[in-house]
C-alpha cells in the first residue's frame, strides 16, 4: 500500500491518496475497493472521510481527508505522548468511530498508532483503511485499539495507564484490559471510556502514590545512567562535539512517509528527467559547528549520483548526541515534487519556511519519511517560494559504532 499526500485541485484541498498497486491479487483488490465504499457511507467525525474510489494503472485506489497534523507514530518517535486532557475525549470517541465502522459491517484491519491521526485543530481520527487480513475480526480491531490507546497516553502496552499517568482512573485501566482480552466491543469501550471519572488529584504529603514512584525511579535511574557516560565517553576526532552548546529540541515531524521508489539510472549517474528548480543548498547544522560535510556540500546539487555530500561520521546515533543535522535549499519558486537519492534507512523530517528561522521551532513540518534504496520521491504541499529544510534525525550504521549518511543527489521539480 502506497500513501501520497496531494491537492485537490477543483476544491483546493489536501486529501491523502492510498494506492493498492497492480500486484494484489484480484480478491484481495475487490475486499479493498468493497470496504472503502461501505466507509464512505459511514459518517463519523473521528473517521476520515472518505471522498473517492476506483481503479487506474496503478492499481485500486481511495482519496481520503487529510486534516494535517501527525499520527500517534509519529508524536511517540519524536518522544511525546498523548496528554490526558486530549486523550480522554478522543479515545471515546475513537472506539465509537470503531463502533459505526462494525455496525456497518466494516472489519478495519490495520489499527494501530500509524493509522491514527492527531491535529490540535481536529478530532483524532482513525484512517488507514484497507482490506484487513484473512481471519481478522472485530474482536481483533477493538484489541489493537486498545493497544494503540495504551500506547499513545504511556508510551508502553505492558503497563497500567493509571499508574503512570496522573488524571487517569483504575476504571480507563480496566476498560483497556478487558477490550484487550475480548470482553468489550467497541460500542461497549466507548461508552466505559466515557464514563470514567478523572482520578484525584495526587497526595500531598504523607503517602506516596505508585504513579509518583514510577517516574522518580526512573529518573534516577538516566540520571546515573547520564552521570555514566559522561565519565566514559572519550573525545573523537571523527565526532564534532560530544554535547550540543543549545539544548536539543525534537525534530519536526507530521505524517508517515508519502514516497515512491524509482530504480537508480542504470546506463549512467547523470538525471536528466523532470523540470528542475534552482535551488542554492546550504548546511543547516543549528546545534553543532555548522561545518558538516561544507567541503562536499556541491555534489548534492550537481546533477550526478556518483557523487555525494555526506555527514560526519559519529561513534554513537545521532539522536544521542543531538537532534539531527540538514540541509536547506533556498528556491524561488513553489516545486511540487521533491526526489532524492541517499543511504538507504536514513529517516529524515522535511520542513518549510518563508526564511530560515532563528528558532529551530519555528519551521513548518511538512513530512517524514526513510530513504529507501534508488530514488524516493514526496509529494508536496504548494508554498510560496522560501527555504525547504531536510533534516536528518537518524543515520545508518556503516560499520560497527560508526554511523554516517549521504546524499548524492537532491532535486526540486515543479
Amino acid at each position: 500500500m502506497e500513501e501520497w499526500l496531494a491537492t485537490d485541485e477543483v476544491l483546493d484541498r489536501p486529501v491523502l491518496v492510498r494506492v493498492l498497486g497492480p500486484e494484489a491479487d484480484p480478491d484481495r483488490t475487490a475486499a479493498y475497493l468493497q470496504s472503502v465504499r461501505t466507509i464512505a457511507a459511514t459518517n463519523h467525525v473521528h473517521l476520515a472521510a472518505v471522498f473517492a474510489a476506483g481503479t487506474s494503472e496503478s492499481g485500486a485506489y481511495s482519496i481520503l481527508e487529510w486534516t494535517g497534523g501527525m499520527t500517534v507514530a509519529d508524536r511517540l518517535h519524536a518522544g511525546e505522548t498523548i496528554s490526558v486532557e486530549e486523550f480522554l475525549p478522543n479515545a471515546a470517541g475513537l472506539a465509537s468511530g470503531l463502533a459505526a465502522l462494525h455496525a456497518a459491517g466494516v472489519v478495519h484491519g490495520a489499527i494501530g498508532p500509524e493509522s491514527v491521526l492527531y491535529s490540535t485543530a481536529h478530532p483524532a481520527k482513525l484512517g488507514g483503511f484497507g482490506a484487513p487480513r484473512k481471519g481478522y475480526s472485530t474482536r481483533d480491531d477493538v484489541a489493537a485499539l486498545a493497544e494503540t490507546l495504551t500506547l499513545a497516553v504511556v508510551g508502553a502496552t505492558d503497563v497500567q495507564p493509571s499508574q503512570i499517568a496522573d488524571g487517569l482512573s483504575q476504571e480507563v485501566d480496566i476498560a483497556l484490559a478487558a477490550a484487550k482480552a475480548g470482553r468489550l466491543d467497541a460500542a461497549g469501550l466507548a461508552a466505559a471510556l466515557r464514563a470514567a471519572p478523572s482520578a484525584p488529584p495526587p497526595p500531598v504529603g504523607g503517602e506516596l502514590s505508585l504513579r509518583w514512584l514510577i517516574p522518580a525511579a526512573v529518573l534516577l535511574v538516566v540520571a546515573l545512567a547520564v552521570s555514566g557516560i559522561g565519565l566514559a565517553i572519550q573525545p573523537d576526532s571523527e565526532s564534532p562535539f560530544l554535547f550540543p552548546a543549545t539544548p536539543p529540541r525534537a525534530a519536526p515531524v507530521t505524517t508517515a512517509p508519502l514516497a515512491e521508489v524509482v530504480d537508480p539510472p542504470e546506463e549512467d549517474s547523470t538525471l536528466t528527467d523532470g523540470e528542475e528548480l534552482q535551488a542554492t543548498p546550504a548546511i543547516y547544522d543549528p546545534f553543532g559547528d555548522q561545518q558538516e560535510g561544507d567541503a562536499r556540500l556541491a555534489n548534492v546539487a550537481d546533477g550526478d549520483t556518483a557523487t555525494s555530500w555526506q555527514t560526519e561520521t559519529y561513534r554513537n546515533p545521532i539522536s544521542a548526541l543531538k537532534p539531527g543535522v540538514g540541509l536547506t535549499f533556498a528556491i524561488d519558486s513553489s516545486p511540487r515534487t521533491f526526489e532524492v537519492i541517499g543511504s538507504a534507512g536514513t529517516r529524515f523530517a522535511l520542513s518549510w519556511a518563508p526564511e530560515v528561522p532563528e528558532d529551530f521551532a519555528d519551521w513548518e513540518p511538512i513530512t517524514t519519511g526513510t530513504l529507501l534504496t534508488g530514488r524516493t520521491r514526496i509529494s508536496l504541499p504548494e508554498r510560496e517560494s522560501g527555504v525547504w529544510l531536510i533534516w536528518l534525525t537518524d543515520l545508518p550504521e556503516v560499520e560497527p559504532d560508526r554511523y554516517r549518511s549521504e546524499l548524492n543527489e537532491v532535486r526540486w521539480l515543479s
